[in-house]
């Protein structure tokens, strides 16, 4: 009984809508990893895609045995989608990127190359990233804002793509929180960390399948799952309100002894009532995200759940 030969290198890609340049990530992917090692597997992680990009990983795994598909039920998320296919990943290293081509297969080598050199995880630090200026705007001041309010430092033009050791990955599985954020958890678990500068393409892809919207509940999500610093600052909020309101009653009552208030303003009374009322109401919605972010956890429903596998 012949023994199955280990897996050096594994490559895992979230899929959704990515018919467009799928084909030829695959073959560009063929030719890169051929160059490495024979010991290599490919999943590639459907996250329910409504276009024809199941039927080309299902083809190109009928066609080659080192590829392997699996098959969301619906879309559930591109971090869900990587993590189904870490919990898949047999490597002794393991390459997580994107399907749509911004991400280089030609430089999975370098960063390898690199990481064996006394690495356990090196990032793709993206050189002339193809996206426009609104884009690279909102990018960084989220990521000011994101390092205020959670106190993590990441760089913006690092993301998903890199060349990370089996026991990251495995510590990274072992965080079963339901706000999954791949980037931030590999930041967290720490290890000896490096980047590597490499060229962006251009997307394949005809219209972004990373929409704002998207990006903005990914952000808020992440940020409630790393810090609870809202909840703090709500509360200096809270008593820098009573200590103005205290001192405008004082100054209201000096003035109404010495006679300067004959009629009460009805105006102030309307904006101090609008006023509270709203940082109240905004208390009360933060808050309210965290006991409903701790309520999802409560329920523990699987993350994701698999259609068909090849």
């Amino acid at each position: 009984m012949t023994s199955k030969p280990s897996i050096f290198l594994s490559v895992v890609i979230p899929v959704f809508q990515s018919e467009a340049g799928l084909e030829e990530l695959i073959d560009r992917l063929k030719r890169a990893l051929s160059a490495i090692s024979s010991e290599v597997e490919l999943i590639l992680v459907d996250d329910g895609s409504k276009d024809r990009s199941w039927d080309i990983i299902r083809k190109a795994a009928n066609k080659d045995d080192f590829i392997n598909g699996l098959r969301f039920s619906r879309n559930f998320g591109q971090h869900q989608a990587i993590f189904a296919g870490l919990e898949l990943a047999q490597g002794e290293w393991i390459v997580v990127m994107d399907a749509d081509l911004q991400d280089l297969p030609e430089e999975i080598p370098m960063m390898l190359t690199k990481a064996q050199l006394g690495y356990d995880a090196v990032l793709a630090r993206r050189m002339d990233k193809k996206a426009t200026w609104f884009s690279k705007v909102l990018t960084i001041i989220y990521y000011k804002f994101f390092y205020f309010m959670s106190g993590i430092n990441q760089d913006p033009s690092i993301g998903n793509f890199g060349v990370y050791n089996k026991k990251v990955i495995q510590e990274v599985l072992q965080m079963k929180e339901t706000n999954w954020y791949f980037p931030t958890m590999v930041h967290w678990v720490g290890f000896k960390q490096s980047t590597l500068n490499v060229k962006h393409g251009a997307s394949r892809n005809q219209h972004s399948n990373y929409f704002f919207k998207s990006k903005f509940h990914l952000g808020l999500n992440t940020l409630l799952a790393f810090s609870d610093k809202p909840l703090r600052l709500t509360i200096k909020l809270g008593l820098i309100i009573a200590l103005i309101g205290f001192l405008f009653a004082l100054v209201t009552l000096i003035r109404y002894f010495s006679g300067t208030i004959v009629v009460p303003g009805y105006a102030s009374i309307i904006i101090s009532l609008w006023i509270l009322f709203g940082l109240l109401l905004t208390t009360i919605g933060i808050v309210g995200l965290y006991v409903g972010k701790t309520f999802e956890g409560v329920k523990n429903r699987p993350r994701y759940i698999v259609d068909q596998k090849t």
